[in-house]
């Protein structure tokens, strides 16, 4: 009987222990509800039973995501749970980050390129060149020196940490991609030389960027590339402290993501912001310095947020830009004597995606004739701009086309301007026909214009399409 007993007391305590745990969710949210969060994104708020003057039928199942979302303690113990995967089991609680081997975090957005799949076709690497090239020569027009560069993914340049199962492509984007812009005399500065050549490990173990001693060398690298001077010996006093967390840590291990070491310099910021600027992850920055030389335009993502103080202090006016699509418009308002693009390795597909904002080159028409195509046009407006762009009938369009559009007034009299060409992914994979030109509403006449789309295959064009504009 004794025995009985005590098997049923030891059964109400495990009942009541299990009750309370499973509770203590619910119940906590009383005093420690869940209302903010690392993540990025919006938490859910408290449903209402009656919306509209109607029953809200998905009452229920807005308050089960309601109560996912601000359960008591949920950072903590989803920080517990990563920390438990992620340290003790090598595996990840987040399907944006990769655990590799002692404790080094890897993005998952650059696996593609690291296993060399879901690549660019050799038209869309073709179109990105060429859209690269038209930038180029906006920039020289105008009297201004222009170098692009690429940011290496973490595993392009530390991969000895990945997991073993990962095995690594010996060809991708980049490595395709550089070539190209050699042979297409395009400005360019390598970047994957300098983690290379150095012994330092010069990216952060929790995060997808290097830290700021990469940076530095980074930004010398791109001031030897645009012929510019600057003193060696400016940031030879530094020190290593435990205070940067990294993004990718912060991504996987919310709350309990911890500092880690970087290099900080000991060098007096003398630049100065002149519009309100709270961190350099902002979309536009500008900066004076009076003791620099030069005005520096810079298309730059994230990887650009420890270059800026270096490459602030070296420049008398600096513009930073995160915008997309780029606006080499603004080379008319700043007059920069440097441009300077930036961009990550697993966004190199942009270049043939988002051709900036600008006019294209102005070309001279040869003798034309038409044929009748499946080509299409469009034309939208984009602020001040007249957004022109379509696709190409597939059985005209060659890897080396080259497209003009051609604005034609009522008298005959016509101006005509290369556009950029365009790629796009889809279900079935990339389409490589695109083309597209932005042109400037304050530049074409008044009136009604025709948009010849004129398709350039060696020395011949042909008309393949027409659209009416009313300006």
């Amino acid at each position: 009987m004794y025995e009985t007993m005590k098997k049923k007391r030891w059964y109400l305590i495990y009942i009541a222990a299990v009750l309370m745990l499973t509770a203590f969710p619910f119940v906590g949210m009383s005093a420690a509800a869940t209302n903010e969060t690392t993540e990025n994104k919006e938490l859910a708020r408290f449903p209402r039973l009656r919306s509209d003057g109607t029953w809200n039928v998905r009452y229920l199942a807005q308050l089960g995501d309601y109560f996912e979302e601000h359960f008591a303690f949920r950072q903590e113990l989803v920080a517990a749970n990563a920390l438990i995967r992620g340290r003790l089991l090598g595996v990840s609680a987040s399907d944006q980050v990769l655990v590799g081997k002692d404790g080094w975090l890897y993005y998952t957005g650059t696996l593609d390129d690291y296993l060399g799949r879901n690549q660019m076709s050799e038209e869309g690497l073709a179109n990105a060149v060429h859209n690269i090239g038209l930038m180029q020569q906006y920039v020289e027009d105008r009297g201004s020196r222009f170098l692009i560069t690429i940011a290496p993914n973490k595993n392009s340049v530390y991969d000895s940490y990945m997991p073993s199962n990962y095995l690594r492509s010996g060809e991708n984007n980049h490595t395709r991609l550089t070539p190209l812009l050699k042979q297409a005399g395009i400005h360019y500065a390598d970047l994957y030389e300098i983690f290379e050549e150095s012994d330092e490990c010069l990216y952060l173990q929790g995060d997808s960027h290097w830290n700021n001693k990469g940076a530095l060398l980074v930004c010398r690298k791109l001031l030897d590339g645009l012929d510019r001077e600057y003193d060696g010996s400016a940031y030879d006093s530094w020190e290593v402290r435990k205070e940067h967390t990294g993004d990718l840590a912060e991504m996987l291990y919310s709350v309990a993501a911890k500092p880690e070491d970087n290099v900080y310099y000991d060098r007096i910021p003398i630049y100065a912001y002149v519009n309100d600027v709270e961190d350099t992850e902002e979309d536009w920055i500008e900066t004076i310095n009076p003791n620099g030389q030069g005005r520096l335009l810079m298309f730059r993502d994230s990887f650009g947020n420890s270059m800026l103080p270096i490459l602030a202090n070296e420049f008398e006016y600096g513009y930073f830009s995160r915008l997309v699509p780029y606006n080499l418009g603004n080379l008319d308002k700043y007059h920069p004597e440097y441009v300077v693009v930036e961009r990550v390795e697993r966004r190199l597909s942009f270049f043939a995606e988002q051709p900036p904002v600008m006019e294209g080159p102005v070309r001279v028409l040869e003798e034309l004739r038409a044929a009748a195509t499946d080509t299409t046009v469009s034309v939208r407006e984009d602020g001040s701009w007249y957004v022109v762009e379509g696709t190409l009938d597939s059985e005209y369009a060659q890897k080396d086309s080259r497209v003009y559009v051609s604005v034609r007034t009522q008298n005959g009299e016509s101006v005509t301007y290369e556009a950029f060409l365009t790629s796009s992914r889809g279900e079935e994979g990339w389409n490589d026909n695109g083309y597209q030109l932005y042109l400037r509403q304050a530049s074409l006449p008044r009136g009604k214009v025709n948009l010849d789309i004129i398709l350039v295959n060696g020395s011949t064009q042909t008309i393949v399409g027409t659209e009416e504009l009313k300006g």
